[in-house]
């Protein structure tokens, strides 16, 4: 193997290596991997081409369950040469019930995933931990990639991970907000699902408008609530809500915002959620976060009595993690 992996970036040196050693052109290394998945990784069509003229398996599978289309994602004039001329199956699994597309997806190479799709790759195949090629390709932000496969495969946008997670929920969580944005409007917009998006939860009962505010996510925040009339009470499966999510990690400038808006709903601020009965306001004293204390209090959005199911108030709270700033404050309060 190794004698012939000296020729893999040449093909007229493989064509002369091939012609004293054909028996070699099927064999593996220790990893499974032949000749094949060397010159994919290399991305080296015409040494393919001349693997396949001597009897090369172009389905050769290693230990991984990875084939030569796996190795060849990034190549377009290897994938092209590949479902070609080498009758590979496209919707071939690796390890992990990847396909090729999948991995195209992840990379944001559309142009891989068209030619895969013409050949009969299958947009709708789940992983085991139930993602889509669509999840994957918004998980790392591939605007493009990620509405080419809203469109070709509606069934995607309302398909859930293991997690309960939509699609939209992934884009809505992303940065940067501009892409976050772009990608869960365009789901939102284009799909006749709309309001089963809005109305989704997962399995700790998030929503698509909690995900926005957690990753401050301002422009498609603003729509959501705005032009969509999402809920801003909604709460997860512990009745924690946006207010909550944003006291906890500090983000007064989701909390300015969602103040200075004008809802057609009241937003509820002073709510326990059913874990601590703790208040946005006590989340904020617990973490530190003086000036979402001071935004709360001086706005007349808290009650700095409220007592959480052990008795405590936010001065307990702050008090308990050496918060001594936000101890002083609402003493003076």
């Amino acid at each position: 193997m190794q004698s012939a992996l000296k020729h893999i970036q040449s093909s007229k040196a493989m064509a002369t290596f091939l012609e004293t050693h054909a028996d070699m052109v099927n064999n593996k290394d220790q990893h499974g991997d032949a000749l094949v998945h060397f010159a994919a990784r290399a991305h080296a069509v015409d040494v393919l081409q001349v693997l396949h003229d001597h009897g090369a398996d172009l389905g050769a599978v290693n230990e991984h369950g990875r084939q030569p289309l796996h190795e060849a994602i990034d190549s377009v004039d290897c994938v092209a040469y590949l479902v070609k001329q080498g009758n590979v199956d496209v919707n071939a699994l690796k390890r992990g019930d990847w396909t090729p597309l999948m991995s195209a997806a992840l990379k944001g190479n559309l142009d891989i995933i068209k030619i895969l799709e013409q050949a009969g790759a299958q947009l709708d195949r789940i992983t085991k931990d139930g993602r889509t090629a669509l999840h994957l390709a918004i998980q790392n932000g591939h605007v493009e990639t990620a509405q080419y496969l809203a469109e070709h495969s509606p069934s995607s946008v309302m398909t859930c991970t293991k997690s309960g997670r939509l699609p939209a929920q992934l884009a809505a969580a992303l940065s940067p907000p501009e892409i976050s944005y772009a990608i869960t409007s365009f789901l939102l917009s284009n799909s006749s699902w709309t309001t089963s998006i809005l109305n989704h939860r997962d399995n700790s009962g998030r929503g698509v408008l909690i995900d926005a505010a957690v990753a401050r996510s301002f422009q498609l925040l603003k729509s959501l609530l705005l032009d969509y009339d999402a809920d801003p009470n909604q709460t997860d499966s512990i009745h924690r809500s946006m207010i909550h999510y944003a006291a906890m990690m500090g983000h007064l400038d989701t909390l300015e915002l969602l103040y200075h808006l004008r809802l057609p709903k009241d937003i509820q601020w002073d709510v326990p959620d059913s874990w601590d009965q703790w208040t946005p306001l006590l989340h904020a004293a617990r973490e530190g976060h003086e000036p979402i204390v001071r935004f709360l209090l001086e706005n007349k959005l808290a009650d700095i009595s409220w007592k959480d199911k052990r008795g405590r108030t936010a001065y307990d709270l702050a008090n308990t993690w050496n918060h001594r700033n936000i101890c002083e404050y609402l003493q003076d309060d």
